[in-house]
């Protein structure tokens, strides 16, 4: 069973490292979830050729997010 995230639980930038009850990678549907933006942008990001955000290869098709580098990759398309 998959806990959902609540919005108050968050984490901001300034709470770094990711909270011990996170997993360290979650799958593309849920790293759109935590950063707030749709599958199909969150999927744009790791499909890109240049600057991706890190991802781990699970299988031929999955890939795995890591929780960690989430607000960093979103202040670096912030500024942009």
């Amino acid at each position: 069973m998959e806990t959902r995230i609540e919005p108050e639980a968050l984490p901001t930038a300034g709470m770094w490292p990711v909270p011990t009850d996170w997993p360290l990678y979650v799958p593309v549907d849920r790293a759109a979830e935590i950063a707030g933006v749709s599958y199909e942008l969150m999927r744009k990001w790791v499909d890109a050729v240049g600057d991706h955000i890190p991802y781990i290869q699970a299988g031929r098709n999955k890939k795995l997010v890591r929780v960690s580098a989430i607000p960093e990759f979103l202040m670096k398309k912030e500024s942009l």
